[in-house]
């Protein structure tokens, strides 16, 4: 069995604004969870998170091996200071492979405000057999949301090995967007009801973050960990990998 988190841990700050990294290592103890995918990780990037490189720190804190995909990259004033980066990160009890970060933007114009998307991959070996665990953070432009599924798709399509994708998806399970999508991934929460994972109003909704697998594995429950330490809900699943459902 692998059990599985998404959560958005809004660079560590607690849903009153305060930093708190500690307490989001706590709601991703609470999980018990072997990998847990985070989006808003910050490495060294401003005053907000004190410059911290919280994927580190959280790796260093949980025991937990490490994969980060920076999306916004800021090497500061005159390469002095370590890269500012903010993106997506994985966290695992079992051996990271190989990783790498999906660019979801790269062939689209966008105005200067833009924040650009990514995809972080990592493969991960658990009793001797290899998957493919992706986690991201999609667009708040309906638009983008779409270009991005479509870029996911032909990138997962060309994978051979098993999947498990987990994010925030800025869209609720109603949207064209999940639906197109759910017709590739099967959600972790089945048919529903879908938990609220964002707790301020939204025109995307409250229900945004989503774990998702694909034929390789099986969903066998799913749930929510309460929490302050974010402004996002973590989400959990349980999957059994069917291709050697005696070992995980």
């Amino acid at each position: 069995m692998l059990t599985v988190m998404s959560f958005n841990i809004a660079s560590g700050k607690r849903i009153d604004g305060e930093l708190d990294l500690e307490l989001t290592a706590q709601a991703i103890e609470q999980g018990k969870v072997d990998i847990a995918g985070l989006q808003e990780v910050d490495r060294n990037f401003s005053s907000r998170s004190e410059f911290l490189d919280q994927a580190k720190w959280l790796s260093n804190r949980l025991g937990m091996e490490m994969a980060y995909g920076p999306n916004l990259i800021d090497r500061g004033a005159g390469g002095a200071r370590p890269k500012r980066e903010y993106g997506n990160a994985i966290l695992s009890r079992h051996p990271i492979i190989a990783s790498k970060n999906h660019d979801l933007s790269a062939v689209e114009s966008h105005p200067e405000d833009f924040e650009p998307r990514g995809m972080l991959e990592a493969v991960i070996e658990v009793a001797g057999r290899r998957f493919s665990f992706y986690n991201t953070h999609l667009s708040l432009i309906d638009e983008e949301v779409d270009r991005n599924l479509t870029e996911i798709l032909a990138i997962t399509t060309s994978n051979p090995l098993p999947q498990l994708l987990v994010g925030d998806f800025n869209a609720a399970p109603s949207t064209k967007h999940i639906q197109r999508f759910s017709k590739h991934f099967h959600n972790a929460f089945g048919a529903g009801p879908y938990p609220d994972t964002y707790k301020k109003q939204g025109d995307h909704g409250q229900k945004i973050d989503y774990i998702f697998h694909n034929n390789y594995f099986e969903s066998l429950e799913a749930w929510t960990i309460k929490s302050e330490a974010s402004d996002h809900v973590p989400i959990v699943a349980k999957n059994r990998n069917l291709q050697n459902s005696n070992n995980f």
